[in-house]
């Protein structure tokens, strides 16, 4: 008999894509999380009665964790530590953010352990950094454990971004960039724990592989590829032609900051003539504003938006800018190609772009990323034919597909 699934994250990541398809599967015991909108209750009733501008703002933030299509009857929500540390991120407190979120990921596994030591024979899928205890208790009433590892391993990290610092000590909001042993140190538990380890990409998988302190725990790796939400990218249309003599759109969507690649971008952009090509960065913003103010002019900037207005952004533009040198996957590479953008990205990602859909970069500098973004300015018709085929591109990365991968990988777990 099929083993059920419990799958716990106290933020979102994709978790609620994964309890999802789990549902679909017949296969979802619960999903426990700490925010999920539900507008009838308790905290979400009190934008009913907020000023019209302001009830905007916070509908806006609710419907981050908006997902109609789950069971709430198989939802469990835990501890208030999320909600504190996102109004700690929106006040710009990045130390504070950085410590409840440490604190919060700990007391949520912890929450969790009545459910988890229960007689019911279910199996358990966390996420990292948020796991330790809930597999402590797990390992304890004998239950297999699966570690959905959304980011590559912090020792390669540290390591890289060693060797950007050095080079760009101006892009850094702040010297102590580096990921502390203590977390490290908590992955490995996870790592030792885990009966296997995903990852959304070979690059993110091979970084756990070579670091982890637990020699045994590279023949437990394993890639999932993550997908994009097709709810939010349905009837997407054809993509058309920059108008002849308007400059080429280009965007570049996350966290700004030197992890993605963010000074790469600006400095290859200090080189090209606005009447070329533009750039918007839409996202956190990460390097000191001293040094943003050199390239203003040439950016047009907006901070975070929700999910679902990441459709209305990737309609307006080209190409996808994605000079990442640390990651997991990067889902919004999968969003880019379903609304028909092209891409130019680093490998440390995802490798979801192919020769027919952008530029894979073969490495990591000003000149390689100036290269590929003057080969999209100087070839208008290559751009398009990227941009044809990206929607084609994109179905690999679908929910259906994801669907299908989960209950592969579960048949195969013999769970």
């Amino acid at each position: 008999m099929s083993k059920q699934i419990a799958v716990f994250h106290p933020g979102t990541q994709h978790s609620w894509q994964t309890a999802l398809a789990l549902q679909q599967l017949d296969r979802l015991e619960f999903y426990a999380t700490s925010i999920f909108y539900q507008p009838d209750r308790w905290p979400y009733r009190i934008e009913r009665y907020l000023p019209a501008l302001l009830r905007e703002r916070v509908h806006a933030e609710f419907r981050r964790f908006s997902h109609p299509q789950l069971d709430t009857a198989r939802v469990r929500t835990f501890g208030v530590e999320e909600w504190i540390e996102r109004i700690a991120h929106r006040l710009g407190l990045r130390e504070l953010t950085r410590r409840i979120d440490a604190y919060g990921n700990r007391r949520f596994s912890a929450s969790l352990g009545h459910s988890i030591a229960s007689s019911e024979p279910f199996a358990l899928w966390g996420y990292d950094s948020s796991s330790l205890g809930a597999f402590q208790v797990g390992r304890k009433a004998g239950r297999k454990l699966i570690l959905d590892r959304t980011i590559g391993d912090w020792r390669a990290y540290n390591s890289i971004m060693d060797a950007v610092y050095q080079d760009y000590p101006d892009f850094f909001a702040q010297p102590e960039y580096r990921v502390s042993q203590a977390k490290i140190d908590r992955d490995d538990a996870e790592y030792t724990l885990a009966d296997v380890i995903l990852t959304g990409s070979s690059f993110a998988a091979e970084t756990v592989r070579c670091h982890a302190a637990d020699r045994n725990a590279a023949s437990r790796v394993r890639v999932l590829n993550y997908n994009y939400d097709e709810a939010l990218f349905v009837d997407m249309p054809t993509p058309r032609p920059r108008a002849a003599g308007k400059p080429l759109r280009f965007l570049f969507l996350g966290q700004a900051g030197p992890r993605k690649g963010i000074h790469l971008v600006l400095k290859a952009f200090d080189r090209i003539p606005a009447s070329a090509a533009t750039l918007t960065i839409v996202g956190d913003l990460q390097i000191p504003a001293a040094t943003f103010a050199r390239y203003a002019d040439r950016v047009d900037y907006r901070a975070t938006v929700a999910r679902a207005d990441v459709r209305a952004l990737l309609s307006e533009v080209d190409v996808l800018l994605f000079p990442s040198y640390f990651e997991g996957a990067g889902i919004v590479l999968y969003e880019a190609l379903a609304a028909g953008v092209a891409i130019i990205q680093s490998r440390n990602a995802a490798e979801a772009v192919t020769a027919e859909t952008g530029v894979m970069l073969p490495d990591l500098s000003e000149q390689t990323l100036f290269e590929a973004i003057m080969t999209a300015v100087d070839d208008r018709e290559r751009v398009m034919r990227w941009r044809t085929v990206a929607q084609t591109e994109a179905e690999s990365y679908s929910f259906a597909r994801y669907r299908e991968n989960i209950d592969t990988l579960l048949n195969e777990l013999g769970l």
